[in-house]
């Protein structure tokens, strides 16, 4: 478990990677590019680097699909040598984005990224990431 949202933290290893088969990690990051969250295999350090790189993917899928006119982004795959990364937007512009292996069933990843982000969504939140500031695990 990690310092910034124990229960969130708990939810994302035990309920999705550990229970997912394919997923290898996960980060949760708020609408402003926080981290939220992450799986038990990251460390702090690279969990923030993660979540700079979820925000920063989204941002930019954002724009180009404002631009396009093409609605906001519900998600993302991007296909690595080793495995998938995948960006899942959840809520009020918070994301989801997990690290599969190479042979995952992405579309069953998928559904459960999407389950996932129904159960957590409402507390992936600036707010929250204040909450958590306030209580001393940022």
């Amino acid at each position: 478990m990690n310092a910034t949202s124990p229960n969130l933290s708990y939810l994302l290893t035990n309920n999705l990677a550990e229970r997912v088969a394919g997923i290898s990690q996960a980060v949760a990051v708020s609408a402003d590019g926080l981290l939220l969250a992450w799986t038990d295999g990251l460390n702090h350090d690279a969990a923030e680097r993660v979540a700079a790189v979820a925000a920063g993917l989204s941002s930019l899928l954002n724009g180009a699909a404002l631009d396009l006119n093409a609605g906001p982004v519900q998600g993302n795959i991007t296909e690595l040598g080793a495995g998938f990364l995948i960006l899942m937007a959840v809520g009020s512009g918070a994301s989801l984005l997990a690290l599969t292996t190479r042979d995952a069933d992405l579309a069953f990843v998928t559904t459960e990224l999407g389950r996932f982000a129904e159960q957590v969504g409402d507390q992936l939140t600036p707010a929250f990431a204040g909450a958590l500031t306030v209580a001393g695990r940022r």
